[in-house]
């Protein structure tokens, strides 16, 4: 997975947007909420970056 902070502003939304369309997908095939964590996390990370660099 990529790290939100390497990434340009411009492409962090895009990016959050796919890791939550590929956590849904997972979710509509049957994954169970044990096999989220990762995703979770990472998901987390993009969203307190895009948090970080708009309160600036």
């Amino acid at each position: 997975m990529q790290n939100p902070r390497v990434l340009d502003t411009a492409e962090l939304e895009p990016a959050l947007a796919n890791l939550r369309k590929a956590r849904d997908a997972a979710m509509d095939e049957g994954a169970g909420d044990s096999d989220f964590g990762e995703i979770d996390t990472v998901i987390a990370a993009f969203e307190d970056e895009i948090r970080r660099r708009t309160e600036n």
